[in-house]
């Protein structure tokens, strides 16, 4: 197997990894309307980075099939960078299961606020209040040195920083209502994406 199909294939596993775990968790811990007390209304951002990621995934289904197709987005990038790449993604993955494990059943794909909900501030949530959205951002944007194509790369890092953005939003300021003191209190000794020690 000569490097770029061996890239191409782990491109494919990330990208294929990603979408199960996500699909795992939404059977595992299905959104509850009656349950839920508020969640966001998809706008106009949300909207944006939908459409953004539809020609990330042609673009990155069309390399997948043949890199000729996108040769004219390629980067010339040495072999450890994009074994960087690899490795971002799979701290991507290792933070995102370690999440997942600390939030339990106050996770939900769609950003809401529960009646159950509780404020986890253990495991990664120690340190990083949305420690989910900097594994999307480590997953998805490996794909830049993996795939090693500008124009997969920067749609998906673009796509998910302004889906992020928005989730972000929301959650803070429903947290803070929820929450009130105690959730500012978090906030003051955490980081947004990254952490805060």
């Amino acid at each position: 197997m000569d490097q770029e199909t061996l890239f191409r294939f782990i491109q494919a596993v990330v990208f294929i990894g990603f979408v199960a775990h996500r699909g795992y968790y939404n059977r595992k811990f299905p959104a509850s309307e009656a349950d839920t007390l508020e969640k966001q209304d998809p706008g106009m951002s949300s909207r944006i980075a939908n459409l953004l990621a539809i020609p990330a995934l042609i673009g990155l289904g069309a390399y997948l099939i043949s890199p000729a197709w996108m040769a004219w987005a390629s980067m010339t990038l040495p072999a450890w960078s994009r074994w960087g790449g690899v490795g971002l993604a799979g701290m991507g993955f290792a933070l995102l299961q370690w999440s997942h494990a600390a939030l339990g059943k106050n996770w939900s794909d769609h950003p809401r606020i529960t009646a159950a909900q509780t404020l986890v501030t253990d495991g990664p949530y120690r340190r990083i209040r949305h420690p989910i959205y900097t594994s999307f951002i480590l997953i998805l944007g490996s794909s830049l040195y993996i795939s090693a194509n500008w124009f997969i790369g920067l749609l998906w890092i673009v796509a998910t920083a302004i889906d992020i953005e928005t989730r972000i939003r929301f959650e803070e300021e429903k947290m803070i209502a929820r929450f009130g003191k105690e959730y500012r209190r978090y906030k003051e000794r955490s980081g947004s994406l990254l952490p805060r020690f």
